[in-house]
This record gives structure tokens, sequence and C-alpha cells, in this order.
């Protein structure tokens, strides 16, 4: 049966919307009934695509860097760790050590997610936290021992907790060193230290000397490095001294003034071992001489003034400084030394000079000899030994320059030399004028023995020539 037109056109509307329908399901329905499998393997067969956590060269460098450097910071840290924990850093400094583990931790963290740098970051602020902690325990381990020292040697009950306290910080820092030891064993006798100093201390008020000595010895026998302690022994010994010293001198003084004088001596020199280098011992002993050579002294006096009114400087100086050695103290004797040891200086200066006047040839000589000549004339009221001294003195100075008609002979074959005047050649007879000195002449002939000849001249004129002549054939 043939169908109509209309029928036609229903079928294709019907076919059409059909197809719609299909497209519509495609597109909504077939993605979600698509696998994740399906969807790999679909994205493989389609064009590569570089992977998006792919590392460059350069990264991995980086990363290698910091994980090596991430082990070198960790190995410090352990090693630091390690220390602190033998120097028991709980005890002393267990929150900022728990802090800086606390890092190290967070570094770990950071290294099992592989981010190094951060790990590294971490690792180092440990470090410097660690190192800056072993510092600060030696800082408390030093400061321990100081603080407990001092309260040792403070040596007070209140002082007792201190140095225990101080003594177990340092044995917890460093229990092998001998400071620690050292100030656990004094803190642990300090009580009985002080039990007896203060026993010492209350017989040493009462002038119990024996007994206090006794107690202080036996505070220096529990801490023999006490200072406190050696201290308080050192006084009560030096109080026992003192008491035996004052004894002795009392004795001497009480038989001084009864004119005792070998008693009083016998006394001080019982002092002087008591104290070898007093001075009161010197004193004493000094007053003793004194009283016994009271009348010697003055008798030594009357002598010394003797002495200088004969002007007899040198004796009257020894005898002022005798006296002086015997007893420092006298005054007149000391003001005297002074000009008596000018006048003797200079009477035993222009004698030197008269003794010998040839050594005025000298030029230095000379001029010291004019300088003292004239220190001679300066000298108001002279007595007369000085008087003649310096027309003396001026009598070779004048001659010391006034040449001497001196007459030579010879045999006119002879070469004559004059040492340090001239060469006089040969000749049968010659003069010159010569200055006071001693001088040599030489003679030289050929064939003949040398001859020499040494003359002085004195200012005073010649008595006859002098002959250089080589007559002796060789």
């Amino acid at each position: 049966m043939t169908s109509g037109p209309g029928q036609q056109e229903g079928k294709q509307k019907l076919i059409i919307g059909g197809l719609l329908l299909l497209v519509v399901a495609v597109v909504l329905l077939l993605p979600n009934m698509v696998s994740d499998p399906w969807i790999a393997d679909a994205s493989e067969s389609a064009i590569p695509v570089p992977a998006k956590t792919a590392v460059s060269p350069s990264t991995a460098a980086e990363k290698t860097k910091y994980r090596q450097d991430s082990q070198k910071v960790l190995a410090q840290i352990i090693a630091v760790r390690d220390r602190l924990k033998q120097q028991n850093v709980e005890y002393w400094g267990d929150f900022e050590f728990r802090q800086a583990l606390a890092l190290i931790d967070q570094g770990d963290e950071q290294y099992g997610y592989g981010d190094y740098r951060d790990a590294l970051a971490s690792y180092q602020s440990s470090l410097e936290q660690l190192e800056v902690l072993e510092i600060t325990g030696q800082t408390t381990f030093e400061t321990a021992l100081r603080e407990g020292t001092r309260a040792i040697e403070n040596a007070e009950p209140a002082d007792i907790a201190l140095a225990t306290e101080a003594a177990a910080t340092a044995m917890a820092i460093a229990p092998a060193d001998s400071r620690s030891q050292q100030l656990a064993q004094r803190s642990s006798q300090l009580e009985s230290l002080i039990a007896a100093l203060d026993s010492g201390q209350q017989r040493l008020a009462t002038n119990e000397l024996a007994a206090a000595k006794a107690y202080f010895q036996q505070a220096v026998s529990i801490d023999s490095q006490h200072i406190k302690a050696a201290a308080a022994l050192e006084s009560a010994e030096q109080a026992i001294t003192e008491q035996r010293f004052r004894g002795h001198m009392s004795d001497g003084f009480a038989a001084l003034d009864s004119n005792q004088f070998a008693a009083a001596t016998n006394a001080f020199n019982r002092a002087a071992k008591v104290y070898s280098n007093h001075p009161a011992v010197a004193q004493a002993l000094s007053q003793v001489a004194t009283k016994q050579s009271q009348m010697s002294v003055s008798r030594q006096m009357r002598q010394a003034a003797d002495f200088e009114a004969k002007e007899q400087w040198q004796q009257a100086l020894e005898l002022y400084q005798a006296l002086l050695q015997t007893d420092p103290s006298l005054t007149e004797a000391k003001v005297k030394t002074i000009p008596v040891g000018v006048r003797a200086a200079l009477d035993s200066q222009i004698e030197a000079v008269l003794d010998d006047p040839l050594q005025l040839s000298a030029a230095n000589n000379y001029n010291s000899a004019q300088r003292l000549l004239n220190d001679a004339s300066g000298i108001a009221n002279p007595g007369p030994v000085l008087k003649q001294q310096i027309v003396d003195l001026n009598t070779v100075l004048q001659q010391a320059t006034t040449a001497v008609d001196v007459v030579l002979q010879s045999n006119n074959q002879t070469e004559v030399t004059l040492f340090r005047v001239a060469k006089l050649g040969v000749f049968a007879q010659t003069s010159l004028q010569l200055k006071p000195g001693r001088y040599i002449a030489a003679g030289t002939r050929m064939g003949y023995r040398d001859v020499r000849v040494e003359f002085t001249i004195t200012g005073a004129p010649i008595d006859g020539p002098i002959r250089v002549s080589c007559d002796e054939i060789i």
C-alpha cells in the first residue's frame, strides 16, 4: 500500500528527532561511561607531552650541594651535642638545649621531603644555638668556680649553700676537671672550717693567743688553701711573736735605766732573735752604745778639733767618720765631716802635685793644678800649712812653664835624636831650652853600639852638660 506525502513527512521528523536524541546522549552520557586507564591509553596514543616533574641539571646540582652541606653541618652538630651532653647540659641549660634539638628535628623533616635548602638553614640555626650554649657552659663553669671560691673564702654560715650549689654546677659541667673536684672537696668541709675559725676568733678576742693559734691551725688543716684561715693563723702567730718581743725589749730598757749595759745588751739581742731586722732593736742597741761611750765621744770630739787646728785634715776626718760609725746621730760630727772632708781632699790633691811636679808637663794635669791653686787661694783665713802649700804650688806651676837651658855634647860622629823634641843630628855641642819633664836622648853610629840617655828637667838649673856619644865599637 502506497503511503502519501503526509505520512512520509511524519516519518522524516521522527527520524530527525531520534538522531538528535542520540547526539545528546553521546555528548552527555558517554564521557561518564569511559574509565581512567582508558584515558591514559588514549593520551599515550596521542602526541607525547613532556612530564611536568622533570628537574633541570642546575637544579639537581643545587640540591646535591645543599644535601652535602646539610650532612657536614649535621656532623658538626653531633660533635657539639655530644660534648654538651658530657657536660650535663640538662642541668644548667636544658631549655636552650631542647630548642636546638627541636631545630634538628625540623631539619630532619625537611630533609626527608627533599627540601635540602630549608633543612640546611634549620641545621645551621641549631648549630649556632649549640655553639652559643657551649660558650655559655664554659662561662657558667668559670662563674661557678669563681663564685664558689668566693663563698668559701668568705667563710660565713650563709655561704655554705652558695658554695655547695656552685660546686654541684662545676662538677656537672666538668667532673674530671681538678678545679671542680677541688671546689667540691672544699665546699664539703666549709662548715667545719667556719666552726674552727669562729672558735679561734673568740679566743683571740680574750687574748688567749695559744688557744686561738690551735684553732686556726685546725682550720688550715681542714683547708690548706683557705686564705682567710692562713691569714688568721699568721695573725695569731704574729701576736704571740709580738708579745715575746715586747717582753725582751722591756727587760732591756729596764736594765739600761739602771746602767746595766751587759744585761741590757743581752735582752735586746734576745729581742733581735725574734725580729732580726727590727729597727727598734738597732735603736735600743745604739742607745746602749751611746750611753756607754758618751765620755769617749766627748774626748774624741776634742781630739778632732785639735787635728783641725793643726790643719791635719785627714786625721780629723777619719776621727769624725769613726764617731759617726759608732753613733750616726752625732750632729756635730756629721756637720764637721763636710768642711773637713773638703779640706782633707784639697790637702791630699796639693800634696800629690808637690810630690810629683813633673806630672805638670801634661796639659790636663797642669790645668787641674791651676784650678787647685785657685781653690786653695779662695779659702778664707788659711792656716800656715795651707799658706805654704799655696806658695809651693805656685812655684811648681811657674817652673812647669819655664824653659831651662840644657847643653848636650857629642863626638861630632853620632846621630842624636831627642824623643818628642827633634832630631838633633851630628854635633860636638849644642844647647836647647826645655821645659820641666822627663826626656830620652838616643844616639846611633855605624859600627858602634847605640846609646840611650834619660834625664829629667825639674826647673832648676842643670849641673852640667848631658853627653850623648857612641864610643863603643861593636
